[in-house]
């Protein structure tokens, strides 16, 4: 998901893995490559500036940001 914001642009995507909280920042890792090629991708596509890359778990209904 994209969302343009008048500052610049927020890239989430949504995970479906069945995870516990403990074990969110391990796995964001396994998608750390792919969420920083969807960001290079909006930006040079869309050219606006990026403000921040996410990951939603949907289980356990945790953010992570990916820096």
């Amino acid at each position: 998901m994209l969302v343009k914001r008048p500052d610049g642009l927020l890239v989430i995507d949504f995970k479906t893995d069945r995870i516990t909280a403990e074990e969110v920042s391990g796995r964001a890792e396994l998608y750390r490559r792919q969420l920083e090629l969807y960001s290079k991708a909006a930006e040079s596509i869309l050219k606006v500036k990026l403000l921040g890359k996410w990951l939603y778990f949907l289980t356990p209904a945790c953010a992570f940001e990916i820096k």
